[in-house]
């Protein structure tokens, strides 16, 4: 259970996929009904001003909406390895969760190219925060592994319910025309952007890894993600060599026994080097001996 929660935020990713609005031809275009008419097909599955407008049979649309549902869904993959099966009412509670995305489209202008500049505003909501916070008391009071499946479909519906929406966040979409292809395309820069502000994890990552207050005697222990930023790659093995000795409670002599120019061992390092390198980037505020505990829990 902790295995996923924890690498969760890291694979946080925009979930919104881009298409083109093809079919529309070199006229006037009604931008911000069409950016509408798009984040609607993409949100909330309705297809039907969409696929008037690009001139596209509502089966492919209604197959590209399953398969990003498909995608939204390895978010929760690190369950999977429970042999969890969440089944279709998991699925439909997605759908429920990207429906509840909550913004507006506020209008469109020209800009100097003769583009398209669709403004829109979206108020970021807490789900994904309330939804942890759920999942981390289910899991203190589930024991049972059959049991996780209905526990995480709980938490999740408890959540969409009672999620929060914060201030608006300005945005804009640029619609180009290509000439080439004799058609006008959504910005796939400017979607993802906005995208990224409609699920906030603010204070998530404070609800999963909370700082133990710990002074380990070993100084490399105590290093936080500051320290190992700045750190040269010598001084990053070194440091790696303090976790492998504390995670697996290796002698001196077995320290000693390592030889750093094998193949295997600098492998090894290099693919812990990447995992601190990946868990700092995700905002993870702890020092490395904490990093320890959390991975020998794991164990």
């Amino acid at each position: 259970m902790k295995k996923w929660m924890r690498n969760l935020p890291v694979v946080l990713v925009v979930i919104l996929l881009m298409s083109m609005l093809a079919g529309c031809g070199r006229k006037e275009l009604d931008a911000a009904k069409a950016v509408d008419a798009y984040l609607r097909a993409e949100l909330k599955g309705e297809f039907d001003d969409y696929a008037e407008m690009v001139g596209e049979d509502k089966e492919n649309l209604q197959k590209e909406y399953d398969e990003m549902i498909d995608e939204a869904m390895q978010i929760f993959e690190e369950i999977e390895f429970l042999d969890v099966d969440f089944g279709d009412d998991f699925a439909a509670e997605v759908k429920n969760l990207l429906a509840s995305a909550k913004y507006e489209v506020i209008g469109s202008q020209k800009d100097d190219n003769g583009d398209y500049v669709v403004d829109v505003e979206v108020s970021p909501s807490d789900v994904f925060v309330v939804f942890f916070g759920k999942v981390m008391d289910a899991a203190k009071q589930t024991e049972d592994m059959d049991a996780v499946g209905a526990a995480v479909l709980t938490a999740l519906q408890e959540a969409i319910a009672e999620q929060t929406y914060g201030d608006p966040v300005s945005g804009q979409i640029h619609i180009t025309y290509d000439e080439d292809e004799k058609q006008y395309e959504i910005n796939e820069d400017d979607v993802q952007k906005l995208s990224e502000n409609f699920f906030t994890t603010d204070g998530l990552l404070d609800q999963l890894y909370t700082p133990s207050g710990t002074v380990y005697d070993d100084p490399y222990l105590n290093w936080t993600g500051d320290d190992w930023n700045a750190a040269s790659e010598d001084e990053k093995t070194q440091c790696c060599l303090s976790l492998i000795r504390e995670i697996q409670g290796a002698t001196e002599e077995e320290m000693a026994a390592i030889d750093l120019n094998d193949p295997t061992a600098q492998q090894m390092i290099q693919q812990l080097k990447d995992g601190v390198n990946l868990s700092f980037s995700s905002g993870i505020n702890i020092s490395m001996g904490d990093y320890a505990e959390l991975i020998k829990n794991e164990m």
